[in-house]
């Protein structure tokens, strides 16, 4: 079903009520907010992704209607999960794709970034500075990732 940006976010963010409250909620909102931000601001390398479910949310490279470039996803009992390139993390070099992992696994108090993909719990991007990491990462994929086809 596609779905406008706002909508979408609404939409997420209802979903990740069924498993957060209170202040958490606040904090993991901003997260999502912030990454909303800097996807908006580089309309050139990014579109927002309007076909995906209710608790998934998303960024398309703008170039490509099918390459995913970041996705979040509520999960039953857990904080949303930043997926970078889902599943396409492993297309990238091997130089690039070690230096994406080292940078969420540094600000995860458990490595969640492994061979089978490249994601971060929002529960660690509620710290600006890994925040601030991992926009910094992005950005730099935003430059030199291949795009490859979602599956």
């Amino acid at each position: 079903m596609k779905q406008n940006l706002a909508a979408a976010r609404d939409a997420f963010v209802a979903s990740m009520k069924r498993e957060t409250t209170g202040p958490e909620l606040t904090r993991l909102v901003a997260v999502l907010d912030d990454l909303i931000k800097w996807s908006v601001a580089r309309p050139k390398a990014l579109a927002f992704r309007d076909d995906t479910a209710r608790t998934v949310f998303g960024f398309q490279l703008a170039d490509s209607p099918t390459t995913m470039f970041w996705s979040a996803k509520v999960t039953r009992g857990d904080a949303p999960t930043l997926e970078i390139y889902p599943p396409t993390g492993r297309t990238l070099s091997a130089e690039l794709r070690e230096k994406v992992k080292e940078t969420l696994n540094a600000h995860c108090r458990q490595p969640t970034a492994d061979e089978r993909g490249l994601r971060i719990g929002f529960g660690a991007l509620k710290n600006p500075s890994a925040r601030q990491a991992v926009l910094a990462q992005l950005e730099e994929l935003t430059k030199c990732a291949p795009a490859v086809e979602a599956s």
